[in-house]
């Protein structure tokens, strides 16, 4: 990559520089998280809505970061080495140097936007173009204001051709996007409903994705959809193309055969006809198909023979990292179907992030058609394996085997996957983080089987985008200056300790919660250093909370006096504590008039520190019980000024929980406690909250039975006509209630509801598939968007956390994040 100096930078965006002249970077990025080549990247420091970039400034310096956009006032004195550009806005100047990286780029542009199928259609224009082409394009889905200017970076200046997505959610923000891509081609692929909450109209939404298209000289619309070719024709776009089941449109679709897994397109252009075929039957795969093939006729029309035999390998584009617990303590990152050499990168980052204590291992294939000088392509990847610090490499392919000398030398080499499974050693991948990236080619499905820990079909998916916007949701709410404790006691809610404490950690919360000091030990062995409070302490355990840095919350007086006499016998300097008042709820905690006796324990032992201070509201969530939470705001204002007054500091405040920081913000004090929100799950009081979680199995057999025959113990299921049964593998030792047998629950088959019958077993249960036309070993949704845990709990007259909580860990977890 090439290197670059931040003085020179000064000049192509309009800020000033300061600090050291000599600094140079090749890398940029916006996310402090994400930086693992620390010497040659360039920091963006952006101000946010929920975050502060600035705030991460001395981290990274210590780190080995040398340059720096920023849009505040920093003290550069305290660093020396560095190197700052000093802009206005630091997503402008980010947006300016992609303007200036795109002017160096003399060769076309493809460039697609709409509501969905941008990605595909980008991912599906790769994958037929190129073993034609050299073709540089847009990461994942960097489609936003910031993604479109990193990927506008990593354009490489000897490609044939870039394929850039942009995407929008607001008005304005494509005339910005449009002035640094310029694309010589650009298409509207599909325009639903995703994001038109925030413009004033359709033809508004339509209006604002035109512009990307009004500087072009080439594009392809839908005919069909009239609102969008009007818009489009307005634009007087050189070369405009139109595809329709109308014979007067230059890709005239001329007719579209489906069979059971793959559709058959006829489309005439030009006079010609031309049959491209697809292994999927879904009306938006099919238009994704005739985009791309629209594109790609214009593009070259001399290829089109050649390319169309391409269609036939299209495959579904998983744009989520899977992360799922492995052998021997390890975790599994799933990105085995990405495979080029920036989703490398990006997969890289993610691993780094995931790791905690872990050592690191890839697992990687050849990748195949790279477009490039092998040699050169293959000590690229060398280069970056040794910059991120791996422990172990192993790579898969004969490419890889013919330039091993590349790589680092205790790295391992196999020809093929089933070499790598008949000799590798299991305890090679004890307590490691593992990164699977792979072409498909070589079946890395048989590795991540082989490796992970859990085979059990069932599964519960947290969806780590969807718990990001959770838990960025409660921050918008509070601020940045107050603190946010998040419970993760009962497994995290069911939803698993590893995962959900490391996402936590790199999304910067301030505390976390447990229940138990067993559950703090366990997060601190799997490498978590933010700190915990222990909901539930036992004062035989303070020699491990005092070894671990946990943090007992102290309910009691006997309690207290327990633990004093303890850390009195130790030679800790000091030893934080939670204060509970009881203020109405009548669990735990102290009452008013144990205020004086507490505080004289307190001041009695020098070695005790009072970190917080905090109440629990009983019925935040009900506006019934409102009047009940300002008395319990009032009675814990009260102690809390007495306590101060006695020990002579003022400790963190905290009271509201996930309802009480959405119903009362005003309440926030210094710090609050997020708990069910973070997973989504308060439809009554909050609908910008996102469900994490969907429980899943998969049909194991099918059964067809004849009318008045029964299923399940005790005959319970009784059919009326000949009916399918299928058997699905999860049961009440699974956590699935068995109240929800004999038709009380529906599962989700293809689409269509299956009601339960006959009784649910420990292990299994019954659905009725009569009228679905499913096969074995298809997926089942137990509890997703269409039939809702909360739905499931009303049901079941309880509540969500009781269900979710209730999931067996025998059932595995899946983590999935874009």
């Amino acid at each position: 990559m090439q290197n670059w100096k931040l003085e020179n930078i000064a000049k192509i965006v309009g800020g000033k520089f300061l600090g050291n002249k000599n600094n140079t970077f090749s890398q940029i990025t916006t996310d402090s998280r994400n930086v693992t080549n620390y010497k040659d990247v360039l920091f963006f420091s952006i101000k946010g809505q929920n975050n502060n970039g600035h705030k991460f400034i001395n981290e990274l310096y210590q780190k080995g970061v040398r340059n720096f956009v920023i849009c505040e006032d920093v003290d550069i004195e305290k660093f020396k080495e560095a190197a700052f550009l000093k802009v206005e806005n630091s997503i402008s100047a980010l947006q300016k140097l992609a303007e200036y990286k795109r002017s160096l780029f003399k060769n076309p542009i493809i460039s697609i936007t709409g509501s969905n199928g941008k990605t595909i259609v980008k991912e599906w224009l790769y994958h037929i173009l190129n073993p034609f082409y050299t073709i540089s394009r847009s990461p994942k889905s960097y489609n936003s204001q910031i993604g479109v200017p990193i990927s506008l970076w990593l354009i490489n200046n000897n490609s044939d051709l870039a394929i850039i997505e942009a995407g929008i959610s607001l008005p304005g923000e494509m005339q910005a996007l449009e002035k640094i891509i310029k694309p010589e081609i650009a298409v509207i692929n599909n325009i639903g409903k995703a994001h038109s909450a925030n413009f004033k109209s359709t033809e508004q939404l339509y209006q604002e994705k035109a512009i990307l298209l009004k500087n072009c000289k080439t594009t392809i619309v839908n005919k069909d959809d009239e609102l969008l070719f009007d818009t489009v024709s307005k634009l007087n776009i050189p070369n405009t193309y139109t595809y329709s089941k109308d014979k007067n449109s230059d890709f005239f679709v001329k007719k579209i055969e489906k069979s059971s897994d793959n559709s058959l397109i006829a489309i005439i252009f030009k006079d010609k006809e031309y049959k491209i075929k697809i292994p999927f039957t879904d009306l938006g795969s099919i238009q994704n198909a005739i985009t791309c093939f629209g594109i790609i006729s214009i593009f070259d029309e001399s290829k089109i023979n050649q390319i169309i035999p391409r269609f036939e390998s299209l495959h579904g584009i998983e744009m989520r990292l899977e992360t799922i617990e492995g052998i021997q303590n390890s975790i599994i990152i799933n990105d085995a179907y990405n495979s080029d050499i920036n989703s490398l990168i990006i997969a890289l980052d993610y691993l780094n992030q995931k790791k905690a204590d872990k050592n690191t291992i890839l697992i990687m294939s050849d990748i195949l058609e790279s477009g490039e000088n092998e040699e050169v392509f293959y000590k690229q990847i060398s280069q970056i394996i040794k910059e991120t610090k791996l422990k172990h490499f192993i790579g898969i392919g004969n490419k890889l085997s013919k330039y091993k000398n590349l790589f680092p030398k205790d790295s391992s080499f196999y020809l093929d996957t089933n070499e790598f499974l008949e000799e590798i050693s299991l305890h090679t991948f004890s307590n490691k983080a593992i990164l699977l990236k792979g072409a498909r080619s070589f079946k890395f499905e048989k590795i991540f089987n082989r490796l992970q820990y859990k085979n059990h079909s069932s599964a519960i998916e947290i969806d780590l985008n969807s718990m990001k916007h959770n838990l960025n949701y409660f921050k918008s709410i509070i601020g940045s200056e107050t603190k946010l404790m998040v419970m993760v006691k009962a497994f995290s809610y069911g939803s698993g300790y590893r995962e959900v404490a490391n996402f936590l950690q790199h999304n910067r919360v301030d505390y976390l919660a447990v229940a138990f000091a067993d559950e703090g030990v366990e997060l601190r062995n799997l490498g978590i250093y933010l700190p915990i409070m222990v909901m539930n302490p036992n004062v035989k355990g303070v020699h491990n909370m005092i070894e671990h840095k946990l943090e007992p919350e102290i309910y009691s007086l006997n309690i207290l006096k327990e633990f004093i006499n303890e850390i009195e016998l130790t030679n800790i300097e000091e030893f934080k504590i939670h204060i509970k008042f009881d203020t109405g709820m009548h669990r735990l905690g102290f009452m008013k008039n144990d205020i004086p006796k507490l505080c004289k324990l307190i001041n009695s032992c020098k070695k005790i520190k009072i970190a917080s201070v905090f109440t629990h509201l009983s019925g935040s969530d009900s506006k019934d019980l409102d009047y009940f939470t300002q008395q319990q705001v009032k009675v814990f204002d009260e102690n809390y000024s007495l306590i101060c007054k006695e020990i002579g500091y003022q400790p963190k405040r905290h009271i509201l929980n996930s309802s009480g920081i959405l119903r009362f913000p005003q309440y926030k004090y210094e710090m609050v406690r997020l708990g069910i929100g973070l997973y989504g799950l308060l439809p009554d009081i909050c609908d910008e909250l996102i469900p994490v979680a969907v429980f899943k199995s998969e049909i194991s057999q099918i059964h067809k039975i004849n009318a008045d025959e029964t299923v399940s113990y005790n005959r319970s299921g009784k059919v009326k006509r000949d009916s399918i049964i299928a058997t699905v593998p999860i049961g009440y030792a699974d956590g699935f209630d068995r109240r929800l047998g004999n038709g009380n629950w529906e599962f989700i088959v293809r689409g269509k509801k299956a009601k339960t019958i006959g009784n649910v077993c420990m292990d299994m249960c019954m659905i009725d598939i009569t009228d679905i036309e499913a096969n074995e070993g298809d997926e089942v949704i137990i509890f997703g968007s269409e039939n809702s845990v909360i739905k499931m709990a009303e049901k079941l007259n309880t509540i969500p956390y009781e269900i979710i909580t209730g999931i067996s860990q025998r059932v595995k977890r899946v983590y999935y994040e874009e």
